[in-house]
């Protein structure tokens, strides 16, 4: 266990308004020792400690910061159990761990943190009133609190989903306190990293960039009444520019969004009685389903993203399963009634439960 003294002796005399002298002079020491122990050079005898944990009024553990020790051991306890149920999709253990930990750390940034995602994780569509308040009260208060950039992020843009079905002139007022497009960490770390470094922030930008606007192009189908074929202009649209960046179908990750527009091509379609292409569409969802089901650890290939690569382990999700499980969950829908009974769309369906996990 870590014991970090100098930061919190050197707080306490400060605290107390006191100087290394009078310390000295109450332990019966020298000055010099005690500016030792300051700097981290050297530790007070293990007879002394009482005696200056009784002058500060603090217990020896809080003196040697054993209690925050302790506090930072089980936090990352409780992050490393989330961890695993979101790799799971398993939202309803996760939001016990976090209720759990808030129970105990209800101050902890990163515990008001991953409680509020819980509860938004956990939550139906839209969000029921009572989830809802508790999502608010937690990122406004992780906005009060917290100073990490990555924090407030965080909690913005929880409060900016949260409030969009309750409130457009909150979610606004949050939207803006969020940064502009041509703004970001991402796209400065491009411009100032060289070599391998540069290649790859590049790159990693690039990838954001593509992947934020095939989901705004599929986005944008919902905001107002779109024909079929400009609804399906649109997902195809968030297809092209995923598989032309990953030029040669190694698709990794994103998989799973490309299976997930190409099942919107096909509802498209099958709106439109169009057998042939409504069994296409449905084929190539089926067919990105199952790669992302098989994903391992993985080095992308094409040239534009050669340099990264995708870690299951960093992967999360909400749901229990796979894609091919979704994707069978999402062929019941009666629209589909239409090819139901042609063979292709039997394949499809046996394709899939091949592929699906036991849930």
């Amino acid at each position: 266990m870590e014991i970090n003294l100098k930061e919190k002796l050197r707080s306490l005399r400060q605290q107390k308004n006191i100087t290394q002298e009078a310390l000295a002079n109450h332990l019966g020491i020298t000055p010099q020792s005690v500016g030792k122990w300051e700097r981290g050079e050297g530790f007070p005898d293990i007879t002394l400690l009482p005696k200056i944990a009784f002058y500060f009024d603090v217990t020896v553990d809080e003196l040697l910061c054993v209690d925050q020790v302790r506090v930072e051991e089980a936090i990352c306890e409780y992050q490393r159990q989330s961890k695993i149920c979101c790799q799971n999709g398993e939202n309803q253990k996760n939001l016990e761990i976090w209720e759990k930990a808030y129970s105990e750390f209800p101050t902890d940034c990163r515990v008001i943190e991953g409680l509020m995602h819980a509860i938004n994780r956990d939550a139906v569509y839209p969000c029921p009133k009572a989830e809802a308040e508790r999502i608010i009260a937690l990122g406004e208060e992780l906005l009060k609190r917290s100073t990490d950039t990555r924090q407030r992020e965080s909690a913005v843009q929880c409060l900016c989903y949260t409030y969009d079905n309750i409130d457009k002139e909150k979610a606004l007022y949050y939207a803006d306190m969020s940064g502009t497009f041509h703004i970001t960490s991402e796209d400065l770390r491009t411009t100032i990293l060289d070599g391998e470094e540069g290649v790859k922030a590049c790159q990693s930008y690039m990838m954001s960039l593509i992947h934020t606007a095939a989901m705004t192009a599929s986005s944008m189908i919902s905001k107002t009444h779109f024909s079929h074929q400009e609804a399906i202009e649109a997902y195809t649209f968030a297809i092209d520019i995923l598989k032309r960046l990953y030029s040669d179908d190694n698709v990794g990750f994103y998989a799973f969004d490309i299976s997930y527009y190409y099942l919107h091509v096909a509802w498209e379609y099958a709106e439109l009685k169009d057998v042939e292409n409504t069994l296409k569409a449905l084929e190539e969802s089926c067919r990105y389903a199952i790669i992302e089901a098989n994903l391992k650890d993985m080095n992308y290939t094409a040239p534009m993203v050669n340099r990264m690569k995708h870690t299951k382990a960093n992967i999360s999700k909400n749901y229990k399963g796979n894609a091919c499980n979704l994707r069978l969950k999402a062929l019941e829908d009666n629209r589909f009634d239409l090819v139901r009974n042609e063979e292709r769309f039997k394949k499809i369906i046996s394709d899939l439960k091949k592929h699906s996990e036991l849930i």
